[in-house]
Formats: C-alpha cells, structure tokens, sequence
C-alpha cells in the first residue's frame, strides 16, 4: 500500500492520490532516478513508465535500460546475493532491496512578481520512493517496452516493425514497487510579498508589472530522417501532436490565472 510522501510546507499544494501522482508521470517524457551507489548519490534521466493494473491493484513503475548501465547492475547483482528461485518473494519488498527516488517534474509558468523574492513558477512535480527488482519474464518485457515506445508517441509501437527477439533479450527492465508517493503543485497568480518603505526604500514610481507567463512543452511539426523516403507521416502522429499541444497549452493557461 503506498503511503503519502507529506509536504512539510505549503501543505494544501500536496496530492496523494494515486491517478495526481500518474498524471505528473504520464505528462513528463523524462523522468530523474536517484538512488545511492557505494555511499555515492547518483541521479539519473530515464523514462519511467507508471503502470496500474487495476483500480483496486498496487502501482508500479517500470525502468529499462541496457545490461551494462550502473543501476540496472546493482539491482542484478542485489538479487543475486538475496534470490531464493521464487519469484513472488521478490516482490514482497525486503529490506535489502535496491531503494530509489524518482521525481517527474512539469513546469506550467513563469509566476512574475513585484519583488525579487515573490518569483516562482507554475508546476506539477510527482515523487515516489519505491523498492527495485528485476524482471526475467520476457512476455513482461515486452509489454514495458511497448509501453515505453507508446509513451513517447502514442500507438507508435502498432505503427512500426515488431521488436527483435534479440532487443527482448538484451533490455534489462526493473519493476519499482511504490512505497510512497505524492505531487507537489503551484497554481495561479504570483503573491506579493511585503516590503518595509521604511527600511527597504520607496517602490518604484512605474509598477513593476506582475502576472503568469504561461509556458507549455509544444511538439513542432515532424523531419523526415531519410532512411525511409516513401513512408509518409502517419495521421496517427499528426493527431497526437496536435492533440497534446493543444491540451498542454490550455493547462498552462487555465493555471495561470
């Protein structure tokens, strides 16, 4: 059961919901994993697919990767030092397992203020800490690594060729069992934050202006790579881009005021 990862200010910007947390992930191509190696802090971008199985099933989060980067080594190795040749143990979320943090971050806006210290901006941030072990069933690899490829464009892997048995083979692919979770979030116009005329000096004779810079992620239109020349754009493509610009804008502005 995923606990609530609690702000320890601003506490009414804080969700603890699952479907909050899933909508962060779901909007953010990039997502940053920490975890320690050797006593060492390292913090990597990845993408980070949130799967839910079921309304009433545990959230997880899938990571993949190549055999040889560091933190999919360390997991394989932690499992080699603790595998018991049953899997179901190795989802119950020990002690030892390999702990990671990983934060998906949407910036909405630039928040201007009258003053230097009331500039912020409008975001989304979801966090979750969660637990590693390795996947081995390669029909479960698969099935991340069509939901990776989806979420970089969505119903791009029913687009393309099928994927190599020998890719299947080689990805090392991670399952992070959420232990807690939360989003962080600002909304709407910039505060203005009190001065002392006195001790400060007089405000400007022309007011500062103040107000909300609605910033969105906007997908430009596509470039042939060349390699295939009588592919054509698929409408499909053309719909998500259009779809997601314009659904990204209108959140930035609606969050702007």
């Amino acid at each position: 059961m995923m606990e609530p990862a609690k702000l320890r200010r601003h506490e009414q910007r804080g969700k603890y919901d699952v479907d909050s947390i899933q909508k962060v992930f779901s909007d953010t191509f990039i997502s940053h994993v920490s975890y320690i190696d050797n006593g060492l802090p390292q913090c990597v971008p990845m993408i980070a697919l949130f799967h839910r199985a079921g309304e009433n099933e545990d959230p997880v989060i899938y990571l993949h990767g190549h055999p040889s980067s560091r933190l999919m080594e360390i997991v394989r190795d932690k499992e080699s030092e603790c595998a018991t040749g049953d899997d179901e143990k190795l989802h119950k979320i020990p002690n030892d397992k390999i702990r990671v943090c990983i934060t998906s971050t949407k910036v909405d806006g630039l928040v201007l203020s009258s003053a230097p210290n009331g500039h912020t901006f409008n975001y989304r941030s979801g966090i979750v800490h969660g637990a590693c072990s390795l996947i081995k069933d390669r029909d479960l690899k698969r099935e991340v690594m069509r939901g990776v490829t989806n979420h970089i464009v969505e119903g791009r892997w029913e687009d393309v060729n099928p994927v190599s048995s020998f890719q299947v083979s080689l990805v090392c692919v991670i399952r992070v069992d959420i232990l807690s979770g939360g989003v962080k979030f600002r909304t709407g116009i910039p505060g203005v934050q009190p001065r002392d005329r006195i001790k400060d000096g007089p405000d400007n004779e022309v007011p500062p202006w103040t107000g909300v810079v609605p910033l969105s992620e906007q997908l430009d239109e596509p470039v042939p790579s060349g390699l295939t020349d009588d592919a054509k754009v698929p409408e499909g493509l053309l719909t998500f881009i259009q779809r997601r610009n314009k659904a990204q804008s209108e959140y930035a502005h609606s969050v702007a005021k």
